[in-house]
This record gives structure tokens, C-alpha cells and sequence, in this order.
């Protein structure tokens, strides 16, 4: 069985992970999603969402709340089931807004939220909130493999500081900002490899950027599933599998429509 301490969810070194990233609010894709991994014949099996569930961001249809509300029971029914933290939950939960092409998505999913809920919907919103502070921000696996929204943060010197980084808040953290908000353009191969060494990992596997199915830099690949720039991807990661570098990763790439 997986352990979570605090902010970070451990793995055993056996079965396998699917890994997803950014379904803003994309209904259809998770069911996509969901189904490919309850499919997969495998008794040991995760299925792993790196965050950003809500806000549509204009290209799709926006099922935010129907999202949320699905995968809220899923959190129950399946323990292989994992959910991490995004910039647009913790955006939530710091009252900060998002804009995506000068549009307040932060405003969006409030009238989504007062269209459905009507007067009772301050209520919800803070019941969506209490939700996102339950998610941990990462996945590390056993055979090597660092799972968060984004990141790496700067001077992390080990583990412990990434498995304790919510209980310095969220609104005043640089650290969590970091690793929830910082983009391959902010940080080197070199500090990639730098955070690996200090979290004990060979390699990492992020969401956030919008790529072409995926991108590897350095040691780090970044995977878009639902909003992307071109195909969608998920990694289906043997956990089994020694993981000696990025490289070991992409070979585990999936593609879906």
C-alpha cells in the first residue's frame, strides 16, 4: 500500500503508475483517462493526476464542478486513486486570481459555482478549498521517480522540506510557489538534476507547460494530457523498472484522443 507523509505521497517498488497532468476541467478526457487505467491488467495499479483540475482556460467546454465532484467520490473508492496539487487549486486557496489571455479564470468558476448553487455558493467554494489542502504535492516512487505539478523549487537541500511544505502555508511559501508555478524556462537541466539529487530521485515528471504530448529536459519530462499544444499524453510508469535517468521515462510515454 502507498504511505503519505504530510505533503508526499510514497510508492512502493511494485505495479504500475499511470501519470496524467491538466485536465482543467476536461470531463471527457479524465473518463478517457480513468478508463485506460481501469483496463490496465495489473493488480498493483495507480493512477496519478498532477494537478490543475479546474478553470477550462477557453478551449473546452468547462466541467470543472462536475470534474470536482467525480473525482472527490474516486478519492474514495480507489486507493490506487492520487490527486496532487496545481497552481489553479492553490490558487483557490490563496483567493489569487488566474488569467489566461488577459480572462480571470478565478471569476469563471465563480459564476459557474453561483449558476449551479445559487446563493449557497460561498459554501461550496470553501468546501472545494478544505478539499485542495488535503492534496498532497507530490509523488515519490521507490524505483526513483519525483511526480509534482511543476517545479523544482530552489534550495531544496532534501526530502524533508518537500514533505513538510504546506505546514508554512500557502499564501506566504515561496517554495510551494516554486514547485506549483515555475515553468522549464525558470530553472536549468543543472537544477533539475540538483533537486533530484537532494530529493533522492533519477528523475521527475511534471504538467503545467502546455507541450506536444511531452517534452524531455534533462532529466525532467513534462507531459500535457488534456490541454496541450498538440497530442496527449499519460506515462505509464513500470514501477518495477530501474529509472536511471529522463530518458528511461520517455520511453514509458502513451499516447489517447
Amino acid at each position: 500500500m502507498p504511505s503519505q507523509e504530510v505533503d508526499v505521497v510514497k510508492l512502493p517498488r511494485r505495479g504500475l503508475a499511470l501519470i496524467a497532468s491538466d485536465l482543467h476541467g476536461n470531463l471527457k478526457d479524465f473518463h478517457k483517462l480513468l478508463q485506460i487505467w481501469q483496463n490496465t491488467s495489473v493488480k498493483n495499479k495507480h493512477l496519478i493526476f498532477t494537478g490543475d483540475f479546474i478553470h477550462a482556460m477557453g478551449k473546452e467546454a468547462d466541467n470543472s464542478l462536475e470534474l470536482l465532484e467525480e473525482i472527490q467520490l474516486d478519492c474514495k473508492k480507489y486507493p490506487g486513486f492520487h490527486l496532487l496539487l496545481g497552481n489553479h487549486e492553490w490558487a483557490t486557496i490563496t483567493d489569487n486570481p488566474v488569467y489566461k489571455g488577459g480572462i480571470n479564470q478565478s471569476l469563471i468558476f465563480e459564476k459557474l459555482l453561483k449558476d449551479k448553487y445559487g446563493s449557497r455558493w460561498k459554501v461550496k467554494l470553501a468546501e472545494y478549498s478544505h478539499f485542495f489542502k488535503k492534496l498532497p504535492v507530490a509523488v515519490k516512487t521507490s524505483n526513483g521517480v519525483f511526480i509534482s505539478h511543476s517545479g523544482p523549487p530552489e534550495n531544496v537541500k532534501s526530502l524533508q522540506q518537500i514533505m513538510n511544505i504546506t505546514r508554512r502555508g500557502y499564501s506566504d511559501n515561496q517554495s510551494l510557489f516554486e514547485l506549483l508555478w515555475r515553468r522549464y524556462s525558470d530553472y536549468s537541466k543543472q537544477d533539475v538534476d540538483q533537486f533530484l539529487e537532494a530529493v533522492g530521485s533519477q528523475a521527475m515528471i511534471v504538467g503545467h507547460t502546455p507541450v506536444d504530448g511531452y517534452k524531455l529536459y534533462g532529466n525532467q519530462l513534462i507531459i500535457s494530457s488534456s490541454y496541450t499544444k498538440g497530442k496527449k499524453a499519460y506515462v505509464e510508469l513500470d514501477l518495477e523498472k530501474e529509472i536511471r535517468n529522463g530518458g528511461d521515462l520517455k520511453k514509458m510515454v502513451r499516447y489517447f484522443r
